[in-house]
């Protein structure tokens, strides 16, 4: 006889969640060893069955097969260059790792007491070489785009506070000329633009290359930095700062000469004074002490020789071609104290240049005293010329500064006149550093 057992219905209903909880546990099992096979076949194809990518390996040449590193040297130019990228190599570099950052380093000046010469050697070691980015333009009083290498100028307002207020220099229009140079002699003490922060300042910048600017009128300066309709034509200060790399290694010079005057700050100290008046040597109440043109040139020649102007003691007048009413009226270019400088180091550098009102002009050169002097025994040397110091590839050349200076351009009978001194075509440039 035949035993039936009946399940309750509480047990059937366990049995089935039990017997469903199997089959997933069973189907999760075998998913997971198919994914996990898988993987491990997608893996041992793609690292074991296929070729390695190719690998780049940096080949670091021994030190002699290594391209030359650029050298801060400034090549001798002869002409404005149209495409100078067409003569500057792109540097080649092989590395295979980060180079160290070269922070800039700056030395103090060394001792300058020595009569033959300042050592200034305080500069900042950059090796910026000579690219297409230097530029041909900023002649005349500069150019209003700051692209290139160039030194920047701003136009300062003797006469008038910044809040277009007289002041001493012109308190009633009219200029005061021992105002006026008590004034500039007392920036000559500093170069410090707080010194000139309470006079009015062109809200336009010029960018210079060159400095040679052989005669104009004094109303081309405030045309030239966008001020005209603000600043009349007398009693203005201009200042182009920067930094310069020199082209080379030795002793040097500055040598120029301004209507009414410019002066050369380089290093940190002032190298150069010259024109018409040097407001350096301002006493109050006596303008003879700053003139130096027509008669009081000779005057002032003596007290060099006698050694009463320690400022300038070293400084000498050189009669020189091309600027005959430069020579008669203030004994030709003065030279300035001789500089001691090292070729790739970048230097400060401030030019300043003013006009009482009337014709103005002025010119920079420089002299090699190491390697190309051009003065012996107080004379040119037979078919030799001064540097033009210049910070690009620009070049004065007489139909271009006519066409700059315009209208205000001294004529006779219609006809443009400007001093030409002549200058090295081959002259070496002064890199500025930005």
């Amino acid at each position: 006889m035949a035993l039936h057992i009946q399940m309750s219905e509480e047990a059937e209903k366990e049995y089935k969640r039990a017997k469903m909880r199997g089959m997933l546990s069973s189907f999760g099992a075998a998913t997971a060893l198919s994914l996990s096979f898988a993987l491990t076949l997608t893996f041992t194809v793609i690292y074991f069955a296929t070729d390695p990518p190719a690998e780049f390996l940096a080949y670091v040449p021994p030190a002699e097969d290594l391209p030359p590193r650029p050298v801060p040297t400034t090549p001798q130019l002869t002409n404005k260059a149209a495409t100078p990228s067409n003569t500057v190599a792109p540097a080649v570099i092989v590395s295979t790792g980060a180079a160290p950052v070269a922070m800039a380093q700056i030395d103090i000046p060394m001792d300058d007491s020595s009569d033959d010469g300042l050592s200034l050697e305080m500069g900042i070691g950059l090796d910026t070489g000579l690219g297409e980015d230097l530029g041909d333009a900023g002649g005349g009083m500069g150019s209003s785009q700051p692209a290139g290498s160039a030194l920047e100028g701003t136009l300062y307002d003797l006469k008038q506070s910044k809040g277009g207020a007289p002041t001493k220099v012109a308190p009633g229009g009219k200029v005061d000329q021992n105002e006026l140079y008590s004034t500039v002699s007392a920036y000559l003490k500093s170069w410090s633009q707080s010194a000139l922060a309470r006079y009015y300042k062109s809200p336009a910048k010029l960018y210079a290359s060159n400095f040679f600017l052989p005669m104009s009128n004094a109303s081309l300066a405030p045309d030239a930095f966008q001020c005209a309709q603000k600043v009349k034509p007398a009693a203005w200060l201009v200042v182009y700062r920067g930094k310069v790399k020199s082209p080379v290694t030795g002793t040097i010079r500055f040598v120029g000469t301004g209507d009414d005057f410019i002066a050369v700050r380089f290093g940190g100290k002032m190298v150069l004074e010259g024109g018409y008046r040097l407001p350096s040597n301002y006493k109050k109440g006596d303008l003879s002490s700053v003139r130096i043109s027509g008669g009081d040139h000779g005057k002032y020649k003596e007290r060099l020789k006698k050694g009463e102007d320690r400022v300038h003691k070293n400084y000498e007048f050189i009669n020189y071609p091309g600027i005959k009413v430069w020579n008669d009226e203030i004994g030709g270019l003065t030279a300035g104290d001789q500089i001691k400088v090292k070729e790739g180091v970048s230097y400060p550098i401030e030019i300043a240049i003013t006009e009482e009102g009337g014709k103005f002009g002025y010119v920079l050169f420089w002299e090699n005293m190491t390697d190309n002097p051009v003065v012996k025994n107080g004379k040119v040397a037979g078919g030799k010329k001064f540097y033009l110091f210049r910070t690009n590839f620009s070049m004065p050349e007489k139909a271009e500064l006519e066409k700059l200076m315009g209208k205000h351009a001294v004529r006779d009978k219609g006809k443009v006149v400007m001093e030409w001194p002549e200058f090295d075509a081959d002259s070496p440039i002064w890199v500025a550093v930005p």
